[in-house]
């Protein structure tokens, strides 16, 4: 597995930091007014960035006292509790369960019960952001995509007892560029979604995926027509680094009633949607251990990005 710890040439001051917090959202919305300025991505807790020769780890052999799990539960306490880095974003996807089992783990440790009193090693719920998608599932290409009603309402239950946790601050629709149609997100998934938050199981409801165009069209046919707000947040991932800044392209996109074109960032200013940028080493590519070997980047940019690593190494920097 790979070490999360602290990078080299970190003295004691840094690693004892916590990260800053910044204003997120206004008061009022359904979203936290404010949020650590670092997110802790949950994807690796699992064997999706492991080494080839590795044995993957699943939900039905995974434990707690499991080696790899006890470190990843360790790095959710230590970036808690000593980093404050409070937002912890996760899938049914990543791991195919194993993440949000090792944050149900480290959260049953964490949290306090009624009788428990707040200390250095217990928090309260409202003190940490826990996200979770819905949509993307199982490795076996049969399984791995279910935007239907039932299968939302039974994925959000699901992910609430592994992760336990009674609501979720923000669900997700986890990649909707591979749902069969625009009207089976519209038809069946939002308004799953729309039912989880109306019974407390989550506070908003967001959008997650790689195609910029496929978010922006969600968010025109749901937030431009319809007279409650469906999607309060936007996550993106990949486009806002070093080798992709697509995020902030000013003439990717049209929004009603606004004149010209836009970026994709500005389209979500423009409709209220909250921005989330995921994934700023690029899945493993923009690090010195290099990207795993499922990544999607061509052999051009693996290669500069080796050797932006290389020269940063020779530097003696992470």
């Amino acid at each position: 597995m790979r070490n999360f710890g602290p990078s080299r040439g970190a003295d004691a001051e840094t690693i004892g930091k916590k990260v800053p917090r910044r204003k997120y959202a206004s008061h009022g919305s359904r979203l936290p007014c404010e949020l650590p300025s670092l997110g802790l991505g949950c994807s690796s807790f699992s064997t999706f960035f492991a080494s080839d020769d590795e044995a993957p780890l699943t939900v039905d052999n995974m434990s707690r006292g499991h080696a790899a799990v006890k470190g990843w539960v360790e790095t959710i306490r230590h970036a808690i509790l000593h980093r404050g880095i409070t937002l912890l974003d996760t899938a049914p996807w990543y791991g195919h369960g194993t993440s949000e089992i090792t944050i149900g783990y480290a959260l049953s440790d964490l949290l306090v019960h009624e009788d428990d009193a707040v200390g250095e090693s217990r928090i309260h719920r409202s003190s940490i952001v826990t996200n979770t998608k819905v949509g993307r599932y199982e490795a076996d290409p049969k399984l791995q995509f279910d935007f239907t009603y039932d299968a939302t309402m039974n994925s959000v239950q699901r992910s609430l007892r592994r992760c336990c946790c009674r609501y979720f601050d923000v669900i997700q629709i986890h990649d909707p560029e591979f749902a069969t149609s625009l009207s089976e997100l519209i038809d069946e998934t939002i308004p799953a979604l729309v039912e989880c938050r109306r019974k407390g199981w989550c506070k908003a409801i967001g959008i997650t995926g790689y195609p910029l165009a496929v978010q922006h069209e969600l968010l025109v046919s749901c937030n431009m027509n319809s007279d409650d707000t469906v999607f309060d947040q936007s996550l993106v991932y990949c486009h806002n680094n070093l080798h992709d800044m697509s995020l902030y392209d000013d003439q990717a996109f049209l929004w009603p009633n606004e004149m010209g074109r836009m970026s994709f960032a500005e389209c979500c200013q423009k409709g209220n949607v909250k921005l989330m940028a995921a994934a700023p080493l690029s899945m493993g590519l923009l690090t010195c251990s290099g990207p795993p070997s499922w990544h999607p980047a061509s052999q051009a940019l693996r290669q500069a990005c080796a050797s932006a690593a290389q020269l940063c190494e020779s530097q003696e920097v992470d």
